[in-house]
């Protein structure tokens, strides 16, 4: 197997083809005889199978002489090409999946691509630029050429900007894939953070909210988190790239997705206050992701498979400690009250009781959490951050409070580090190793095991009585499951199995549209303020 010296990528925005742009790939060195070309199936985070080779048309590989090379289609992403001797360019066209007409297996819009010419484009960039087999860690040179005064917000450091073109580079396929890049005319503003430049990068579609603005909310949680690292912070930069839209998603879903250097974001352009609330609650998340899996992964997303990916055991880790530190950060920091904390553990408990298997194991339900346990990796954000909480205490308890899951975490990022993977079999034995044998019986029991979490006996040693059932009185519409019509624009009816008394006199039918409430017209923008002041006005 030969090695060739890099991927040299061109895309020119300025062009569009029925919302499709055209990739080039020069190759002026590649050697090998056979090949095989492939777009990910699915990436890092996203814990879903997307098939970006999808959205792929006219694929065609030239050799130097211009003709057209022969190959196979093994699957929807996958090229093999079994004599490619003189291979000089690829090239290709991207369909955007934001306004795409495969509306069944829709791809979650911060994961996705957007094409909206001399307005914005979302270059996920494995959602545009594949790879070949065997070549994931050989660099990659991005030529785009661009509308006048776009500019390009992205996680990547190694940037040339042009008034109409510019030049991205990266250290391999794994680093680009993990940088997502915006372009448009840009509203951005930079905070700096300890040691870190934190860019804060906004698309707004009414213009009503502002880069500086979200910067002033989030630079309060930047500095919480800073003081709960430790003082500084993993990354030299870091990018909050976010799309406001002004009407529904193909997903009917808003929200993130965190990346080692950026979190890129998909929300609706709400009032200022609630863009303030739900930037501070998602990106508290997000950002946490610096920590682990960038510094604390396995070799599973080390050297991650695009298109086989075999799933690590340790999303308790991933996704559970983040979504702890997401919120144990604001407790000591101030921002929230003990009373809200709590509160806000609560609300864990309840959604990861009512709504999972309590009785899964949690490393069952990570392997395979892409399959037969698709249903339940929600719970990553539930249980996922109760086991955090149990751990974090279990380690105070035993170390009279010296020690905990913030100095665990240092501990093995120190050991791991962003460049070395641990084996995924063997990570809590070396965090049983490492602090206490109490330690490896709880990963054995609740996380291995199938034990519900011992919530009484852990909020005991805090001072805390747990109840396992409480009864109490609450407003209700009826008792009924939303859903939301992405077509007709419409919130509906979407389950109605645990329907109350209300709910029974309203005669509730399963794909009811509901127009308006209290004679409110019931819409995306006004859904949560509505349904708030009929919790409290109601009598």
């Amino acid at each position: 197997m030969a090695l060739f010296s890099k991927y040299k990528y061109a895309i020119d925005l300025t062009k569009t083809d029925n919302d499709k742009l055209e990739v080039l790939l020069s190759l002026e060195d590649f050697t090998d005889k056979t090949a095989t070309f492939r777009f990910p199936a699915i990436v890092p985070g996203t814990y879903a199978i997307y098939n970006f080779g999808r959205f792929i048309t006219e694929f065609e590989a030239i050799d130097k002489n211009g003709k057209s090379l022969q190959y196979e289609k093994k699957d929807l992403n996958t090229y093999y090409f079994p004599n490619c001797t003189g291979i000089h360019k690829i090239k290709y066209k991207v369909e955007d999946t934001w306004d795409t007409d495969n509306k069944k297996d829709f791809v979650f819009e911060p994961a996705g691509t957007n094409i909206e010419i001399n307005k914005n484009f979302v270059l996920n960039t494995f959602g545009f630029f594949g790879y070949f087999e065997n070549y994931l860690k050989v660099g990659i040179e991005l030529d785009v050429k661009k509308p006048k005064y776009f500019y390009p917000s992205t996680g990547l450091e190694n940037i040339s900007v042009g008034t109409e073109q510019d030049i991205i580079k990266s250290s391999s396929y794994y680093e680009f894939a993990d940088n997502p890049i915006m372009y448009n005319i840009p509203d951005t503003t930079t905070i700096q953070v300890a040691n870190t430049k934190v860019l804060v990068s906004v698309f707004a579609a009414r213009k009503t909210i502002t880069a500086k603005f979200l910067a002033s909310k989030i630079s309060r949680i930047l500095e919480g988190q800073k003081n709960y690292l430790g003082g500084q912070l993993p990354v030299n930069k870091y990018a909050f790239i976010l799309y406001l839209t002004d009407k529904p998603t193909l997903s009917g879903a808003s929200g993130a997705l965190e990346h080692s250097y950026s979190s890129f974001y998909s929300l609706p352009e709400m009032d200022t206050n609630r863009m303030a609330y739900t930037i501070a609650d998602v990106a508290s998340h997000e950002f946490f992701h610096i920590v682990t899996p960038l510094n604390i992964h396995a070799f599973e997303i080390g050297e991650f498979q695009f298109n086989e990916p075999k799933m690590s055991r340790h999303l308790w880790l991933y996704e559970g400690m983040t979504e702890y530190a997401a919120q144990h950060f604001q407790l000591k920091d101030g921002m929230i009250e003990m009373q809200e904390f709590l509160e806000k553990m609560r609300d864990k408990i309840f959604e990861s009781k009512k709504s999972f298997n309590d009785t899964l194991a949690f490393t069952e339900m990570s392997i395979y959490c892409l399959d037969k346990y698709k249903k339940e990796y929600n719970n990553v954000y539930a249980k996922g951050a109760l086991i955090g909480l149990c751990l974090d205490i279990l380690l105070r308890d035993k170390s009279n409070g010296k020690y905990g899951t913030q100095d665990l975490m240092t501990d093995l990022a120190k050991k791991y580090g962003k460049d070395r993977s641990f084996k995924d079999e063997t990570l809590l034995d070396e965090i049983g190793a490492m602090t206490f044998p109490e330690v490896r019986l709880f990963f054995k029991n609740y996380v291995e095991g199938n034990k519900p979490l011992p919530l009484k006996e852990t909020f005991e040693k805090i001072g805390i009585n747990y109840f396992d059932k409480e009864q109490s009185d609450e407003m209700s519409l009826g008792g009924f499951g939303f859903g939301y019509n992405s077509e007709t624009k419409k919130f509906t009816v979407a389950d109605i199995s645990e329907i109350n008394e209300m709910g029974k006199r309203m005669r509730y039918k399963v794909n009811d549209q509901i127009l308006e409430i209290n004679k409110m017209p019931f819409s995306l923008e006004n859904a949560r303020s509505i349904i708030n002041a009929f919790a409290y006005n109601a009598k």
